[in-house]
């Protein structure tokens, strides 16, 4: 047996169909969600010797960073550990370079490299739709926590992806390299820009204020999902501007539990500033905020923002998902 047992899983950034991966939705009607992973990713290394686990994983500083021993309470290793049928008898070490609450995934990819962590320790190699599909169940199921699939999926399989998702939560995944382009462009020429907020918050709370979903609603997300796809491919930053502001002024419509201080003072001088739409990432409740911007202004954005305490996260595309290595 090695000495430890290394998986890893990247963050996403939403494209289209955000919050249609809840089960609320997609049990109303078959639903779409596209995504990209970025190049952010989280660490988990399990061993029976606490000095390999922790020898084993990047100590860059700033990273975040925890540790689990064999009998910590924490809920995900318990959880984990209980649905892999697998003594929790291991001593477990998390990194990243973004912390817990960001909107960007982390707790999906946390689960996704613990679970294949985990399996891997007691010599079990599982498929990456099947990692996320106990990812998902884990977070949703077993933690209580109001999460959809997305977050877990594109941890698995990386890349852009487009996942359409039945009435039963049966997960399709398709791979959209014309989708990975255009984010690839957007990004570097940016056009996106993706701005971190001073604080976070828990996003599954924000998701529990959110009421309940009607055919209307469902009706809505589906709309803005083929608008902001069609956008982002043909890489229409205006368009995609307008397709995140009103996906955003529906969301917080919805749920008002959703808006934040940085938005509402975006709102008031968006124009002044070249601002063609904005979102808070993940369920509304993250600690980042993506911006379309108009071209040669994002100098200008990232100055403006800066005197906000919204700091530039710069990131680019990923191709690879879930990635496995032993130390």
């Amino acid at each position: 047996m090695p000495d430890a047992i290394v998986s890893a899983a990247p963050m996403r950034l939403p494209v289209a169909g955000g919050g249609t991966d809840l089960p609320e939705f997609y049990q109303r009607s078959q639903t779409r969600v596209l995504a990209v992973a970025i190049d952010r990713e989280v660490v988990v290394s399990v061993a029976s010797d606490p000095e390999a686990a922790r020898a084993a994983v990047p100590s860059q500083a700033g990273w975040y960073w925890v540790e689990h021993a064999a009998e910590s309470a924490d809920p995900y290793v318990g959880a984990a550990a209980a649905c892999l049928e697998t003594a929790p008898v291991v001593h477990v070490v998390v990194t990243s370079p973004i912390a817990p609450g960001s909107g960007l995934g982390g707790s999906g990819a946390y689960l996704v490299a613990l679970v294949d962590a985990l399996a891997r320790h007691v010599g079990r190699v599982l498929p990456k739709p099947e990692i996320a599909e106990i990812a998902f169940t884990i977070e949703r199921d077993l933690l209580g926590r109001t999460v959809g699939k997305e977050d877990s999926w594109l941890a698995a399989i990386g890349g852009a992806v487009q996942l359409d998702i039945d009435t039963k939560g049966h997960v399709f995944y398709h791979t959209r390299f014309d989708l990975l382009h255009a984010a690839t462009r957007l990004l570097k020429d940016s056009q996106l820009l993706l701005f971190g907020l001073p604080e976070t918050r828990d996003a599954a709370t924000v998701l529990a204020s959110s009421g309940l979903v009607n055919s209307a609603i469902v009706d809505t997300a589906l709309r803005l999902t083929d608008e902001n796809e069609r956008a982002f491919l043909g890489q229409d930053i205006k368009q995609i501007g307008a397709v995140l502001r009103r996906h955003w002024d529906e969301k917080v419509r919805r749920n008002p539990a959703a808006d934040h201080p940085a938005c509402r003072r975006l709102t008031a001088c968006a124009d002044s500033m070249g601002v063609l739409g904005f979102k808070v990432v993940g369920a509304g409740g993250g600690g980042h905020l993506l911006v379309a911007v108009m071209p040669g202004r994002a100098q200008d954005l990232r100055a403006s923002m800066a005197t906000w305490g919204l700091r530039h996260i710069r990131v680019r595309p990923v191709a690879t998902g879930l990635r496995r290595w032993f130390r």
